[in-house]
């Protein structure tokens, strides 16, 4: 697959917001260096006309696209990505750092293009939430809805999920989490390339939807029939100005919240299904 990367010149109190609207708008993958970021788009998707009316309004210009074709992604992220540290608990790295052994979790992500490596604000936010939540893994059947690099799906196995379906509607992240649920020795975990949730003839007691608010606000509804009573939905992937436009949809669907967090301009939800 080729790629389109754009790189924008923004400060880092923009770069935030610019994250918001391009992941929006079918960007996947960011790279942020200082006062710039690098954000990749599939060839075949078109850049709206509005979406570059709304990033001229924060006073960013639109960059021209590099055309980028398919490579060995590591060779990009390895002089960009760190090992991440998530409450003492969680130690995640990819293939080209060195294990260490204080941490009870050890995840081994290599991420090519796919969105997830702890270091967003909203991945790293829904592990925080995971964590917390981690007497309610052992035996679930879960539901990782956008799955990206497939790392809430490993989360969630090595939290003692005994089934996790992992779904992404993007051919190169589907590849990805397969290579990633391999690298941690999954076997729980099921990658499916898809673009819309299973039938309803499933039941999940998690499910895991780091994505963007338009796309949760437009999958709340089919998501929740997917969710068992009491079952709980961990949710991010949208700014603190949504949350509550958020919570309103989600109470319209059964789902009343029951924890929260905010990092970096970010927000996570968990809710819980009471009907």
């Amino acid at each position: 697959m080729i790629f389109h990367s754009y790189k924008f010149n923004c400060n880092p109190s923009q770069c935030e917001m610019l994250i918001a609207l391009l992941s929006e708008n079918n960007f996947s993958g960011f790279i942020e260096e200082e006062n710039s970021l690098v954000a990749f788009i599939p060839e075949t998707e078109k850049i709206p006309r509005e979406l570059i009316n709304q990033i001229d309004a924060l006073g960013i210009r639109f960059p021209t696209p590099e055309i980028i074709h398919e490579k060995n992604w590591n060779e990009e992220w390895e002089s960009k990505i760190s090992p991440i540290e998530i409450e003492h608990e969680v130690l995640v790295r990819t293939i080209f750092h060195n294990s260490e052994k204080n941490f009870p979790i050890e995840i081994i992500i290599q991420p090519k293009m796919s969105f997830g490596t702890g270091h967003h604000a909203t991945t790293h936010m829904m592990i925080q939430l995971m964590l917390k939540y981690k007497s309610n893994f052992p035996s679930a059947n879960v539901f990782d809805f956008g799955a990206g690099t497939g790392i809430l799906s490993i989360m969630a196995e090595k939290l003692g999920a005994k089934k996790i379906l992992a779904i992404d509607n993007e051919e190169w992240a589907y590849e990805n989490m397969i290579e990633n649920f391999e690298m941690n020795k999954c076997a729980n975990c099921i990658p499916q390339y898809f673009n819309q949730p299973p039938s309803s003839g499933n039941e999940f007691d998690i499910i895991l939807a780091n994505i963007n608010r338009n796309v949760i606000l437009e999958f709340l509804s089919p998501l929740q029939k997917l969710l068992k009573q009491e079952g709980k939905m961990f949710c991010s992937g949208f700014l603190p100005s949504d949350k509550e436009m958020i919570i309103e949809h989600a109470g319209n669907n059964s789902l009343s919240p029951v924890t929260s967090l905010e990092k970096d301009n970010w927000c996570a939800i968990v809710f819980e299904k009471k009907l």
